[in-house]
């Protein structure tokens, strides 16, 4: 049987599912039938050839017609193809399903382009809301395809060979920001080229250099030293600089955008795996229970011999520990980076292990390897380093790619002369000083004249697309920023930079519907999936919710389904905690009234217990059978809820009969989506007929 789950299948709902969850089944799973429809994208026509679509007839000889619908739209056998083998199995699977479940989906599918066609009569996709929130889905979706896939795979085999490693290195840095004007640049650069010459040739030691000169606040303490640190660890050509530079090697000034490093590997060993640590610390001061560091140090080596004696760790880290952060989660600290000193102490540990006392500039400490997590084969952790790429400095390596790429095959041709005059009247202004701080914006009596200039043309000829000075004074308001320093036109050509690159990704986002088949189609259910969530939202959910009246009458007219069974309403008390259930259980057994025990278990806080009143009915019992065939004041035993506990207090027996509107309402709600759903269908049937190509059936997948 085809899976009919669906966005119109709403049997089971009695309210309106979550909008996100399905946007969000549409990107991971494709629904089931948010399928062909128009999609616009960027102003123009991304779904088939309109003219393409002959009212009634095959389009070509092997694509032929499957539905019409007069004067509306037609669906050509090739776009049901794609949807359905889609959403049921792929192209493999469904070339051996029968007739009978090709026409069920089919029957499914109708009502589905029926809805789309009146969500399209109604204007729902021409709203500013539709149009905000479908912009935000189409820049989601395009992120995939906008990355050089090439650079993309030789950044995950790189990520994954150094996962496997874990490198140990110390540091000098000198100071410089990406915007530092030139000069500053250069200063640093020869400043970092002095430091190694001393190093390398002079015979300078690293550590007392990197003490004095480096300008890293910490180098005084740490003499630059970093500890280990495996991929991910640092900022990526920090991260490169180690792991390309020999143990006992100095490298060559590394740029990142703190400034200039040096950099001294000492060390390089397999990585282990990665390691969850937990940790007790004990502090010194007047707040703290060690007022010194002798009382510190006795402290610890005792807490360290009770871990020995086989103390548990969570209940000791629990007394002891005087991190207030960790100290009731057993002194978690996640399986992140730490400090230098205690990354060293972690990498020498195994699963379960716990270190003997050391101390920190932060206190006195004992950690113990909580989980340890291997390496993972290549495959397995291809996912995970991917995302992590994502959102790393190294995605900007792939991008720069990409818009190199897209500058080359779309011919880029920069206008600089009229970049100049743009600059020029800035100057004759006298706003440069505000320009090249970000702060400038344009009165248009002064710069009118200059907006249509183009800046830049890409694209096939006879089809260039010209981006204008008004095009990149957008950009500037949109992304101020400043360049302290420079003249105007240096201030120019780096804001330039970034508004080509910004322009270079959006050329190409607006191919992505013609080069990718798969994005054209995910943008067309996306666009559906909004508009059927709005116009059912209206049609179905929020009217079976709010439509008061209806709904009564729908229960007065169909009261024959709403009878029960035999019935037992309860009390529940429910909690998270085994102690406080265990008290509720104590005072009911004391003759205690709901109220006193109310004001008693949630004296400290509301939320330890939560008291409420339900109605189960015989056939549908599950734990709470226990309670039928006992008389009222029956006190259940204590029993698991999922993460919590439960106990249940009999308040009456109610014999099979009539439900009453109030008990029937959620059921009733449901059935009175379904009723008007069906309603609806039967409305669309008559507002739009179709024809069904029963021949073209027979030819799918064929």
């Amino acid at each position: 049987m085809i899976s009919r789950v669906s966005f119109f299948s709403t049997k089971s709902l009695n309210l309106r599912p979550s909008r996100r969850k399905i946007m969000n089944s549409i990107k991971t799973t494709g629904f089931a039938l948010i399928l062909v429809a128009f999609v616009f994208f960027a102003g123009t026509f991304t779904g088939c050839d309109s003219s393409k679509k002959a009212q009634g007839g095959e389009t070509a000889k092997n694509d032929p017609a499957l539905l019409v619908f007069p004067g509306k739209d037609t669906v050509l056998k090739s776009e049901f193809e794609y949807v359905y083998q889609k959403n049921n199995g792929g192209w493999d699977a469904v070339k051996s399903h029968t007739r009978d479940q090709y026409q069920e989906y089919l029957d499914l599918y109708v009502n589905f382009k029926r809805k789309v066609l009146e969500a399209e009569r109604l204007g729902l996709h021409e709203t500013e809301s539709f149009k905000t929130e479908f912009e935000g889905y189409r820049k989601q979706l395009a992120q995939p395809y906008l990355v050089e896939k090439d650079v993309q795979e030789q950044l995950i085999d790189e990520a994954y060979a150094r996962s496997k490693e874990l490198v140990a290195a110390s540091h000098i840095l000198i100071m410089t920001t990406p915007d530092s004007p030139p000069a500053d640049t250069l200063k640093a650069y020869n400043r970092t080229l002095e430091l190694r010459d001393s190093i390398v040739n002079h015979g300078k030691d690293f550590d007392t250099m990197a003490q004095n000169y480096s300008q890293d606040p910490s180098a005084k303490q740490n003499k630059g030293f970093l500890g280990y640190f495996g991929v991910f660890d640092m900022v990526y050509p920090f991260e490169s600089g180690a792991y390309g530079t020999a143990v006992g090697d100095v490298s060559a000034p590394i740029r990142s955008g703190y400034g200039y490093h040096l950099i001294k590997v000492t060390d390089r060993i397999e990585n282990a795996g990665k390691k969850t640590a937990a940790h007790i610390i004990i502090r010194v001061g007047q707040q703290y229970s060690a007022k010194d560091e002798n009382q510190a140090q006795q402290k610890i080596q005792e807490i360290y011999k009770q871990l020995q004696d086989g103390a548990d760790w969570e209940e000791t880290c629990k007394k002891y520990s005087d991190d207030p952060n960790t100290a009731n989660k057993g002194g978690s600290l996640g399986n992140g980076r730490l400090i230098p000193e205690m990354e060293n102490i972690k990498r020498q540990l195994g699963g379960g292990e716990i270190s003997e006392p050391f101390k920190t500039a932060f206190g006195h400490h004992i950690i113990k390897i909580t989980e340890v997590e291997a390496v993972k084969p290549l495959e397995e952790a291809r996912a995970e380093i991917k995302s992590r790429i994502g959102r790393d400095a190294r995605s900007t390596l792939s991008k720069d790619r990409l818009v190199d790429r897209v500058k080359r095959e779309q011919n880029l041709e920069m206008n600089d002369a009229n970049l100049k005059q743009f600059v020029d009247r800035i100057v004759e202004q006298k706003q440069d000083a505000s320009f090249n701080r970000g702060l400038w914006r344009p009165n248009d009596s002064i710069y009118q004249d200059l907006y249509a200039l183009p800046l830049y043309a890409v694209g096939p000829s006879g089809d260039r697309y010209k981006g204008t000075v008004r095009n990149f004074i957008d950009h500037y308001l949109k992304n101020r920023r400043g360049f302290e320093g420079a003249t105007a036109q240096e201030a120019a050509d780096k804001f330039m930079q970034g508004f080509i690159e910004a322009e270079m990704l959006a050329y190409e986002e607006r191919q992505l519907p013609k080069k990718y088949r798969e994005y054209r189609e995910l943008l067309k259910e996306y666009r559906d999936g909004i508009l059927l969530f709005s116009l059912t939202e209206d049609k179905v959910w929020r009217k079976a919710v709010e439509d008061t009246v209806g709904l009564q009458k729908f229960y007065d007219d169909n009261q024959e389904n709403f009878r029960a069974g035999e019935r037992v309403k309860v009390t529940e008390y429910i909690s998270e905690k085994r102690d406080i259930i265990d008290e509720v259980e104590r005072l009911l057994a004391a003759g205690k009234s709901q109220g006193e025990i109310d004001s008693t278990v949630n004296r400290t806080s509301a939320l330890n217990c939560r008291i409420r009143t339900q109605t189960y009915e015989k056939e549908k019992a599950a734990k709470e059978a226990v309670m039928f065939g006992k008389e009222p004041g029956f006190r259940s035993a204590i029993m698991e809820y999922g993460k919590a506990f439960r106990l249940l207090v009999l308040v009456e027996t109610v014999p099979p009969g009539q439900k009453t509107f109030e008990e029937a309402k959620s059921e009733c709600i449901t059935q009175y989506q379904n009723y008007l759903e069906e309603t609806w269908l039967a409305e669309l049937k008559e507002s739009y007929p179709v024809t069904v190509k029963d021949p073209v059936i027979d030819k799918l997948f064929k």
